[in-house]
């Protein structure tokens, strides 16, 4: 019998939603707010994707797995990776499980490719996703390949104008709510987990439009199906963070160029920009033709650093190449992370981030060293300076002839660190939650639901309780060679507005 089935809705945040659910438009939302208990819940920052489904799975802090963000900047050797599933070093909360007896079914959690074997199944999700291998068992990849299933669409939604594909991906949403239940019914678990990640992409692209709130309605109805089907299970909805609306485009290494701490080159690369030559826009002709993977595979890796990533400029391992490493001292990622090349100049950064506005708003609502935002055995690994972006503000970390604040662009909506959590069923509706809910709090309150130990290295508290005591447990060791994405991975993340 499936005891417990968790919903991760990404990007999702009550303050999206309350208009919605006032309106009558989300009724199965909620009526498991009436009849459970929910919050708002924080993540850890940055508010992003990648760490928080992994810091969900772990109940650890980033400072304790190693990974911070899509990619991660090692300003020692002038290299650029973007992680995979394994290379965030920790067990995760179905480890755990298994090792109780209890079996897990676990589709689309982002940062699950390659996917880990488990006494159960797994179906990798997130954009760090390949078509090829994503399955545990293997033999679970034929079956859903029958069904024509696929992790990703066939065209990416790439910018706000982008509306067919938009439509498609309302249509991915409920596939994958489809898919989800089938493998309930055919292969049923003991705890089952499913993350709608594309309804985050929509929430960037439309923020609040008529198809947004198309893709939430489907997954509502979904909700309410699975609610009448497993009426005895505690069900869980989550987020790895929330959303608002975008008013100010940050450019983070204009401005470390302005200010000082960032120097680059120029160099025949900038001909392609001239002429309004970008991977973005032959990215969005290839997949239109059919011809995406031909391209990337043809096309010479001297050609493909030359071109500019879209109009804001370079990105990815060419950015590095942009970077005058001699007479630099920092170099942004996106939202919210800087790295810095020499080190004492940190104090000085946080001053002078922690005065920066436009318009007489800030651009950070707080700034912090990693020493003050992680904490763990990776936290020198970790990018020098961490700032909360202020609600309305989308960082990039681009690289090229960029004003360091324009208005909204290709996003509309950017993440922040409020997300939320709601839990029905059993006798969760009479119990309160912390006000200073984590993200990593949701691992060891599912172990402790289950009567599971927790494992004594997380970071979270089990909520719920019921007044009980909580077992502890030496955590399961992790064994895992590090990995990095191929090219094809990083050029996802580009599309979809990721890695700027």
């Amino acid at each position: 019998m499936t005891e417990t089935i968790v919903l991760g809705l990404d990007g999702a945040n009550w303050d999206l939603l309350e208009p919605w659910l006032e309106s009558g438009d989300l009724p199965n939302i909620q009526a498991l707010r009436e009849a459970g208990t929910w919050s708002d819940m924080e993540s850890c920052p940055p508010p992003v994707t990648c760490p928080n489904w992994r810091c969900y799975s772990t109940g650890k802090n980033p400072g304790k797995l190693g990974v911070f963000w899509w990619e991660k900047i090692d300003t020692e050797n002038r290299t650029l990776t973007t992680p995979t599933s394994r290379s965030f070093i920790s067990s995760n909360y179905w480890d755990y499980l298994n090792d109780a007896g209890k079996t897990v079914g676990i589709m689309n959690l982002p940062m699950s490719y390659p996917p880990f074997e488990v006494d159960g199944w797994m179906v990798a999700g997130g954009p760090g996703s390949e078509q090829d291998d994503y399955t545990y068992p293997s033999t679970l990849e034929a079956e859903l390949e029958e069904r024509d299933y696929r992790l990703h669409p066939k065209i990416p939604v790439t910018s706000n104008e982008d509306r067919e594909a938009a439509s498609a991906i309302v249509d991915l949403i409920d596939d994958r709510f489809e898919t989800f239940r089938g493998l309930l019914e055919d292969r049923p678990v003991d705890v089952a987990h499913l993350t709608v990640f594309y309804i985050n992409v929509l929430q960037h692209f439309f923020w609040r439009d008529d198809v947004t709130k198309r893709g939430w309605q489907v997954i509502d109805e979904h909700i309410g199906e699975i609610r009448d089907a497993y009426p005895d299970a505690t069900l869980y909805l989550m987020s790895d963070h929330g959303c608002t609306d975008v008013d100010t485009v940050f450019h983070a290494n204009s401005w470390l160029e302005r200010e000082g701490y960032l120097v680059t080159k120029t160099g025949a690369s900038e001909t392609f920009s001239k002429f309004g030559i970008n991977k973005k826009r032959v990215s969005q002709l290839a997949h239109r033709l059919g011809v995406h993977g031909l391209i990337t595979s043809l096309t010479p890796e001297s050609v493909k650093d030359a071109v500019p990533e879209d109009e804001e400029g370079f990105k990815r391992e060419q950015k590095l190449d942009k970077v005058d490493w001699e007479r630099s001292d920092a170099i942004a990622s996106g939202q919210g992370l800087i790295y810095l090349i020499d080190d004492s100049r940190t104090e000085e950064l946080v001053r002078d981030l922690e005065k920066l506005e436009r318009s007489g708003k800030p651009i950070a609502s707080a700034v912090y060293t990693r020493e003050e935002a992680y904490e763990g055995e990776f936290v020198d690994e970790a990018p020098n300076v961490i700032f909360d972006q202020r609600d309305g503000v989308h960082t990039s970390g681009a690289i090229g002839d960029n004003p360091v604040f324009s208005d909204a662009g290709k996003w509309k909506a950017e993440n922040v660190r409020t997300g939320l959590f709601l839990a029905a069923g059993t006798d969760a509706g009479d119990e309160s939650l912390d006000d200073d809910l984590s993200i990593t709090d949701v691992a060891p309150t599912l172990l402790q639901q289950l009567g599971v130990a927790v494992p004594t290295d997380m970071d979270g508290e089990p909520q719920l309780t019921g007044g009980q005591s909580v077992a502890s447990r030496e955590p399961i060791p992790f064994a895992s060679i590090d990995q990095s994405a191929d090219d094809e991975v990083a050029a996802r993340l580009e599309d979809l507005g990721y890695l700027e």
